[in-house]
């Protein structure tokens, strides 16, 4: 990967706001850096170091026994990749409800949480070939705490790049407003990733975003066109949403769907409940019409060598059918 030229063993993954595409964009570092170490020491005798990941202040968080929270996105990982490091390294400092109040009256300071971050920062760096460290927000979160990520990585001596949304003027001004506040830290700036790209302009925004750039002397790493897919959560999704396990269509829990229906009315001759592909219909367990009738397209479909691509989320508390069981989706 070209970012990686000339850059340390650690890197701030940064975003000119929520919802730009940090957490992609580190679970893409991660896997491609994990698969790169790995092959370096394939048939030597260097033991393999590991991949690590940090979110030094996170806010929204989850529980993970023994009393401890931490940042969700540190969940995220640790389990997604096998991480083997300490989740108080992972996820330092957490910003709970009331937080910021207990900060200002005193209760907590700066030093206290800087500390953290520096201990759990030296212990990731001490056992891994490499730590993706993800910033909360844009970069000027947490500033109010004096830990805002800028201040965190001009404590830890990282480097930078930073995701924007895909376009050119308003995309340019904000990525503007976050380099600031990394000068004023002494943070370098390494590279820019532009996310969520129309398609149908990507070769001209990558252009001329490109060009731009240049009177900083930050390269533009790439550009990742919008794909819609990525925003509709698949049936594995679902279920780890309602901690349900999947009862059929186990070979299609990565399935996502362009419709979603709440099936109520019940189905007869006035009501008849019409084939729509990719359609994912919520329905009550005992409403067997509705489900015989999602069952029916589908097997009529199969019939013609097609596929409605269907899901199917049931609540209540009935049993479903052993038709239900044993359908291929």
């Amino acid at each position: 990967m070209t970012i990686a030229h000339g850059i340390k063993k650690h890197l701030l993954v940064l975003s000119t706001g929520q919802h730009v595409g940090k957490t992609t964009t580190s679970l893409g570092l991660v896997a491609h850096l994990q698969e790169r170490f790995s092959l370096e020491v394939h048939g030597t005798t260097t033991p393999k170091k590991e991949v690590a990941y940090c979110k030094p202040v996170g806010q929204q968080h989850v529980p993970v026994g023994g009393g401890l929270r931490v940042d969700k996105d540190s969940f995220l990982f640790k389990e997604h990749f096998g991480l083997v490091h300490d989740y108080k390294d992972m996820s330092p400092v957490i910003f709970p409800d009331g937080f910021t109040r207990d900060y200002i009256d005193g209760k907590v300071t700066a030093a206290e949480l800087t500390e953290s971050v520096r201990v759990a920062h030296r212990h990731l760096m001490d056992t891994s070939e490499f730590v993706v460290v993800e910033g909360t927000g844009h970069t000027g979160v947490g500033s109010i705490c004096d830990i805002n990520n800028a201040q965190v990585a001009a404590e830890l001596g990282m480097d930078a790049i930073c995701i924007a949304l895909g376009g050119l003027g308003s995309s340019f001004d904000q990525l503007a407003l976050n380099r600031e506040m990394l000068l004023k830290h002494g943070v370098q700036l390494k590279g820019v990733i532009l996310n969520k790209v129309d398609p149908a302009k990507l070769d001209m925004v990558q252009d001329y975003f490109s060009r731009a750039l240049k009177r900083w002397d930050v390269p533009l790493v790439g550009c990742i066109p919008q794909l819609d897919d990525l925003s509709h959560p698949s049936m594995s999704d679902y279920s780890k949403l309602f901690h349900s396990d999947l009862i059929s269509g186990h070979d299609a829990k990565l399935r996502y769907f362009a419709h979603v229906r709440l099936a109520l009315a019940p189905v007869d001759s006035r009501n008849v409940f019409k084939p729509v592909p990719s359609q994912l219909v919520i329905t009550h367990s005992g409403r067997g019409d509705v489900i015989d009738a999602i069952l029916a397209n589908q097997a009529e479909y199969r019939r013609r060598g097609e596929n409605l691509h269907p899901g199917l989320i049931m609540t209540g508390w009935d049993h479903p059918s052993p038709s239900v069981r044993g359908i291929h989706v």
